[in-house]
Protein backbone atom coordinates (compact mmCIF):
# COMPACT_ATOMS: atom_id res chain seq x y z
CA UNK A 1 0.00 0.00 0.00
CA UNK A 2 1.10 3.88 -0.82
CA UNK A 3 2.60 5.82 2.54
CA UNK A 4 0.16 8.30 3.64
CA UNK A 5 0.79 12.21 3.96
CA UNK A 6 1.05 13.64 7.15
CA UNK A 7 -2.52 16.05 7.18
CA UNK A 8 -2.27 19.71 8.55
CA UNK A 9 -5.09 20.32 10.79
CA UNK A 10 -6.03 23.61 13.35
CA UNK A 11 -6.90 22.13 17.01
CA UNK A 12 -7.65 23.01 19.94
CA UNK A 13 -5.27 24.25 21.90
CA UNK A 14 -6.22 23.06 25.15
CA UNK A 15 -5.30 19.12 23.75
CA UNK A 16 -1.55 20.67 24.17
CA UNK A 17 -1.45 23.27 27.24
CA UNK A 18 -3.18 24.46 29.82
CA UNK A 19 -5.53 27.24 28.42
CA UNK A 20 -9.17 25.82 29.54
CA UNK A 21 -11.51 28.28 31.07
CA UNK A 22 -10.93 27.10 34.70
CA UNK A 23 -7.06 26.45 34.09
CA UNK A 24 -7.07 22.39 32.70
CA UNK A 25 -6.36 20.83 29.73
CA UNK A 26 -7.94 17.90 28.07
CA UNK A 27 -6.79 14.47 27.62
CA UNK A 28 -9.03 12.44 24.80
CA UNK A 29 -6.84 9.20 24.02
CA UNK A 30 -8.20 8.90 20.35
CA UNK A 31 -6.51 12.93 20.15
CA UNK A 32 -3.57 11.25 21.67
CA UNK A 33 -2.88 9.06 19.26
CA UNK A 34 -3.69 10.88 16.20
CA UNK A 35 -0.91 13.65 17.19
CA UNK A 36 1.38 10.86 15.81
CA UNK A 37 0.13 11.22 12.89
CA UNK A 38 -0.49 15.11 12.06
CA UNK A 39 1.12 18.36 12.31
CA UNK A 40 -0.87 20.62 13.49
CA UNK A 41 -1.56 24.59 14.24
CA UNK A 42 -3.14 25.12 17.76
CA UNK A 43 -5.48 27.95 18.42
CA UNK A 44 -7.49 28.91 21.61
CA UNK A 45 -10.34 31.35 20.55
CA UNK A 46 -10.70 32.73 24.21
CA UNK A 47 -7.04 33.21 24.94
CA UNK A 48 -6.28 34.83 21.86
CA UNK A 49 -8.49 37.30 21.93
CA UNK A 50 -7.05 38.25 25.42
CA UNK A 51 -9.00 36.09 28.46
CA UNK A 52 -6.81 34.94 30.61
CA UNK A 53 -6.19 31.05 32.85
CA UNK A 54 -8.08 31.03 34.61
CA UNK A 55 -11.32 32.73 33.53
CA UNK A 56 -15.12 34.00 33.64
CA UNK A 57 -17.12 31.66 32.04
CA UNK A 58 -18.62 32.52 28.50
CA UNK A 59 -21.46 31.16 27.14
CA UNK A 60 -23.50 31.79 23.69
CA UNK A 61 -27.10 33.34 24.18
CA UNK A 62 -30.22 33.08 22.16
CA UNK A 63 -30.70 37.13 20.88
CA UNK A 64 -33.66 37.15 18.98
CA UNK A 65 -32.66 35.45 15.96
CA UNK A 66 -28.93 36.14 16.53
CA UNK A 67 -26.52 34.57 19.08
CA UNK A 68 -24.65 36.36 21.49
CA UNK A 69 -21.38 35.72 23.24
CA UNK A 70 -21.27 36.96 27.00
CA UNK A 71 -18.94 36.42 29.82
CA UNK A 72 -22.34 35.14 32.06
CA UNK A 73 -20.77 36.55 35.58
CA UNK A 74 -19.80 40.21 34.49
CA UNK A 75 -22.44 40.74 31.33
CA UNK A 76 -18.97 41.85 28.96
CA UNK A 77 -20.71 41.15 25.77
CA UNK A 78 -17.60 39.22 23.33
CA UNK A 79 -19.38 38.75 20.21
CA UNK A 80 -17.41 41.21 18.06
CA UNK A 81 -14.06 40.12 19.53
CA UNK A 82 -14.52 36.70 18.74
CA UNK A 83 -15.92 37.51 15.28
CA UNK A 84 -13.14 39.64 14.04
CA UNK A 85 -10.85 37.23 15.72
CA UNK A 86 -11.90 34.04 13.80
CA UNK A 87 -12.15 35.95 10.66
CA UNK A 88 -8.81 37.48 10.80
CA UNK A 89 -7.08 33.90 11.69
CA UNK A 90 -8.78 31.67 9.00
CA UNK A 91 -8.14 34.50 6.47
CA UNK A 92 -4.19 34.21 7.11
CA UNK A 93 -4.85 30.59 7.26
CA UNK A 94 -2.83 28.51 4.01
CA UNK A 95 -3.46 24.91 2.55
CA UNK A 96 -4.55 23.05 5.96
CA UNK A 97 -6.49 19.63 5.98
CA UNK A 98 -9.17 19.95 8.85
CA UNK A 99 -10.00 20.95 11.90
CA UNK A 100 -10.24 19.21 15.27
CA UNK A 101 -11.58 21.30 17.81
CA UNK A 102 -12.92 21.20 21.54
CA UNK A 103 -16.10 19.85 22.02
CA UNK A 104 -19.31 21.94 24.09
CA UNK A 105 -16.91 25.04 24.47
CA UNK A 106 -18.63 28.22 23.23
CA UNK A 107 -16.21 29.44 20.84
CA UNK A 108 -15.08 25.24 19.39
CA UNK A 109 -18.08 23.60 19.90
CA UNK A 110 -19.04 21.61 16.54
CA UNK A 111 -22.92 21.62 17.13
CA UNK A 112 -22.58 20.63 20.67
CA UNK A 113 -22.45 23.87 22.71
CA UNK A 114 -25.08 25.06 25.28
CA UNK A 115 -27.32 27.57 23.96
CA UNK A 116 -29.08 29.88 26.39
CA UNK A 117 -32.08 32.16 26.48
CA UNK A 118 -31.77 34.16 29.94
CA UNK A 119 -30.61 31.32 32.02
CA UNK A 120 -32.22 28.20 30.61
CA UNK A 121 -30.64 25.92 27.91
CA UNK A 122 -32.85 25.61 24.96
CA UNK A 123 -30.59 24.01 22.28
CA UNK A 124 -26.98 23.13 20.93
CA UNK A 125 -25.19 25.10 18.52
CA UNK A 126 -22.19 25.99 17.11
CA UNK A 127 -19.15 27.72 18.85
CA UNK A 128 -18.54 30.98 17.94
CA UNK A 129 -15.16 30.04 15.73
CA UNK A 130 -16.44 26.62 14.61
CA UNK A 131 -19.48 28.78 13.24
CA UNK A 132 -17.02 30.74 11.20
CA UNK A 133 -15.05 27.92 9.92
CA UNK A 134 -18.45 25.79 8.82
CA UNK A 135 -19.50 29.36 6.82
CA UNK A 136 -15.63 30.52 5.27
CA UNK A 137 -14.29 26.77 4.42
CA UNK A 138 -18.26 24.65 3.78
CA UNK A 139 -16.16 21.40 2.53
CA UNK A 140 -13.26 21.20 5.30
CA UNK A 141 -13.23 18.59 7.57
CA UNK A 142 -14.56 20.08 10.98
CA UNK A 143 -15.27 18.27 13.75
CA UNK A 144 -14.72 17.86 17.81
CA UNK A 145 -13.68 15.38 19.86
CA UNK A 146 -17.00 14.72 21.06
CA UNK A 147 -18.45 13.88 18.03
CA UNK A 148 -15.34 11.50 17.08
CA UNK A 149 -16.72 8.75 19.38
CA UNK A 150 -19.17 8.12 16.33
CA UNK A 151 -17.19 5.33 14.80
CA UNK A 152 -18.95 6.46 11.90
CA UNK A 153 -18.07 10.07 11.74
CA UNK A 154 -14.07 9.58 13.03
CA UNK A 155 -13.75 7.16 9.78
CA UNK A 156 -15.21 9.95 7.54
CA UNK A 157 -12.61 12.63 9.00
CA UNK A 158 -9.86 10.63 8.45
CA UNK A 159 -10.66 9.54 5.13
CA UNK A 160 -10.84 13.08 4.52
CA UNK A 161 -8.14 14.57 6.22
CA UNK A 162 -5.97 11.86 4.86
CA UNK A 163 -7.32 12.47 1.40
CA UNK A 164 -7.42 16.36 1.31
CA UNK A 165 -3.37 15.87 2.72
CA UNK A 166 -2.97 14.09 -0.48
CA UNK A 167 -4.87 16.44 -2.88
CA UNK A 168 -2.60 19.20 -1.48
CA UNK A 169 0.58 17.53 -2.16
CA UNK A 170 -0.80 16.82 -5.39
CA UNK A 171 -1.71 20.84 -5.57
CA UNK A 172 1.94 21.76 -4.56
CA UNK A 173 3.63 19.74 -7.55
CA UNK A 174 1.21 20.02 -9.80
CA UNK A 175 1.44 17.55 -13.38
CA UNK A 176 -1.35 16.29 -15.49
CA UNK A 177 0.48 12.43 -15.17
CA UNK A 178 0.46 13.15 -11.07
CA UNK A 179 -3.45 13.93 -11.53
CA UNK A 180 -3.78 11.10 -13.46
CA UNK A 181 -2.40 8.33 -11.21
CA UNK A 182 -4.36 10.25 -8.05
CA UNK A 183 -7.78 10.17 -9.51
CA UNK A 184 -6.70 6.59 -10.22
CA UNK A 185 -6.25 5.65 -6.63
CA UNK A 186 -9.26 7.58 -5.40
CA UNK A 187 -11.73 6.09 -8.44
CA UNK A 188 -13.50 3.19 -5.45
CA UNK A 189 -13.41 6.09 -2.54
CA UNK A 190 -15.26 8.51 -5.03
CA UNK A 191 -17.47 6.06 -6.17
CA UNK A 192 -18.61 5.65 -2.20
CA UNK A 193 -18.74 8.91 -1.35
CA UNK A 194 -20.16 10.33 -4.91
CA UNK A 195 -20.71 8.39 -8.36
CA UNK A 196 -21.40 11.73 -9.99
CA UNK A 197 -18.58 13.43 -8.68
CA UNK A 198 -16.61 10.29 -9.89
CA UNK A 199 -18.08 10.93 -13.88
CA UNK A 200 -17.25 14.80 -13.12
CA UNK A 201 -13.66 14.52 -12.00
CA UNK A 202 -13.20 12.24 -14.60
CA UNK A 203 -14.00 14.42 -17.61
CA UNK A 204 -11.60 16.84 -15.60
CA UNK A 205 -8.53 14.89 -15.91
CA UNK A 206 -9.41 13.84 -19.71
CA UNK A 207 -8.96 17.99 -20.25
CA UNK A 208 -5.76 18.26 -18.23
CA UNK A 209 -3.56 17.94 -21.05
CA UNK A 210 -5.17 21.56 -22.38
CA UNK A 211 -5.90 23.45 -19.66
CA UNK A 212 -3.76 22.10 -16.35
CA UNK A 213 -4.28 25.71 -14.60
CA UNK A 214 -8.63 25.51 -14.78
CA UNK A 215 -8.64 21.76 -14.23
CA UNK A 216 -6.39 21.61 -11.36
CA UNK A 217 -8.52 24.38 -10.15
CA UNK A 218 -11.77 22.97 -10.65
CA UNK A 219 -10.61 19.41 -9.55
CA UNK A 220 -9.78 20.59 -6.02
CA UNK A 221 -12.91 22.59 -5.53
CA UNK A 222 -15.08 19.10 -6.95
CA UNK A 223 -13.31 16.52 -4.63
CA UNK A 224 -13.46 18.54 -2.07
CA UNK A 225 -16.97 19.00 -2.71
CA UNK A 226 -17.62 14.78 -3.06
CA UNK A 227 -16.76 14.36 0.67
CA UNK A 228 -19.72 15.91 1.92
CA UNK A 229 -21.74 13.17 3.21
CA UNK A 230 -20.99 10.28 5.36
CA UNK A 231 -21.60 6.82 2.39
CA UNK A 232 -24.72 4.44 3.73
CA UNK A 233 -23.81 1.11 3.77
CA UNK A 234 -25.37 0.34 0.21
CA UNK A 235 -23.02 2.59 -1.16
CA UNK A 236 -20.03 0.72 0.15
CA UNK A 237 -22.10 -2.42 -0.71
CA UNK A 238 -21.94 -1.33 -4.12
CA UNK A 239 -18.14 0.02 -4.57
CA UNK A 240 -17.42 -3.62 -2.80
CA UNK A 241 -19.65 -5.24 -6.14
CA UNK A 242 -17.06 -3.43 -8.63
CA UNK A 243 -13.50 -4.12 -6.40
CA UNK A 244 -15.20 -8.51 -6.63
CA UNK A 245 -15.81 -7.95 -10.00
CA UNK A 246 -12.59 -6.77 -10.81
CA UNK A 247 -10.88 -9.18 -8.53
CA UNK A 248 -12.90 -12.70 -9.46
CA UNK A 249 -11.15 -13.95 -12.19
CA UNK A 250 -8.77 -15.09 -9.45
CA UNK A 251 -11.28 -16.68 -7.10
CA UNK A 252 -12.55 -19.75 -6.89
CA UNK A 253 -16.52 -20.33 -6.68
CA UNK A 254 -16.58 -20.67 -2.78
CA UNK A 255 -14.80 -17.45 -2.23
CA UNK A 256 -16.70 -15.56 -4.74
CA UNK A 257 -20.26 -17.22 -2.96
CA UNK A 258 -18.89 -16.11 0.50
CA UNK A 259 -17.59 -12.91 -0.72
CA UNK A 260 -21.54 -11.97 -1.92
CA UNK A 261 -22.96 -13.22 1.09
CA UNK A 262 -20.67 -10.79 3.36
CA UNK A 263 -21.72 -7.68 1.14
CA UNK A 264 -25.20 -8.91 1.64
CA UNK A 265 -24.75 -9.02 5.30
CA UNK A 266 -23.14 -5.45 5.19
CA UNK A 267 -26.43 -4.06 3.27
CA UNK A 268 -28.64 -5.28 6.00
CA UNK A 269 -26.09 -3.54 8.53
CA UNK A 270 -24.87 -7.14 10.03
CA UNK A 271 -21.37 -6.58 9.16
CA UNK A 272 -18.74 -3.52 8.93
CA UNK A 273 -17.16 -2.76 5.39
CA UNK A 274 -13.92 -2.30 6.93
CA UNK A 275 -13.93 -6.41 7.71
CA UNK A 276 -14.75 -7.00 3.76
CA UNK A 277 -12.10 -4.57 2.89
CA UNK A 278 -9.77 -6.36 5.23
CA UNK A 279 -11.03 -9.95 2.94
CA UNK A 280 -10.14 -7.93 -0.19
CA UNK A 281 -6.87 -6.31 0.68
CA UNK A 282 -5.14 -9.63 1.52
CA UNK A 283 -6.63 -11.32 -1.63
CA UNK A 284 -4.99 -8.25 -3.50
CA UNK A 285 -1.60 -8.94 -1.28
CA UNK A 286 -1.90 -13.15 -2.65
CA UNK A 287 -2.83 -12.28 -6.74
CA UNK A 288 -0.08 -9.34 -6.20
CA UNK A 289 -3.11 -6.50 -7.75
CA UNK A 290 -1.21 -3.55 -8.66
CA UNK A 291 -4.53 -1.60 -9.28
CA UNK A 292 -6.10 -2.84 -6.14
CA UNK A 293 -3.03 -1.99 -3.99
CA UNK A 294 -3.40 1.67 -5.13
CA UNK A 295 -7.08 2.13 -4.33
CA UNK A 296 -7.19 4.58 -1.31
CA UNK A 297 -10.53 2.82 -0.43
CA UNK A 298 -9.00 -0.16 0.74
CA UNK A 299 -6.10 1.87 2.54
CA UNK A 300 -7.58 4.80 3.50
CA UNK A 301 -5.22 5.97 6.55
CA UNK A 302 -2.68 4.35 8.98
CA UNK A 303 -4.03 1.10 10.64
CA UNK A 304 -3.22 2.30 13.63
CA UNK A 305 -6.25 4.86 14.02
CA UNK A 306 -8.57 2.60 12.70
Amino acid sequence: MNTHVRPKIVISRCFFEYVRYDGGTVLDPFVEKLKNYVDFITVCPEVDIGLGVPRQRIIIVKDGENKRLIQYQTGIDLTEKMEEFSKGFLSKLENVDGFLLKSKSPSCGVGTTKLYLREQVVGRTYGFFAQAVRESMPYMPLEDEGRLRDKNIRENFLIRIFAFAELRKLMENFSPKGLVEFHSAYKYMLMTYNQKALKELGRLVAQVGKEPERVAKEYKESFMKAFSRIPSASRHANTLMHILGHISRNLNSMEKRHLLHLIQKLKFGKMEHRVIVEVLRSLAYRHNNEYLLKQRYLDPYPEDLA
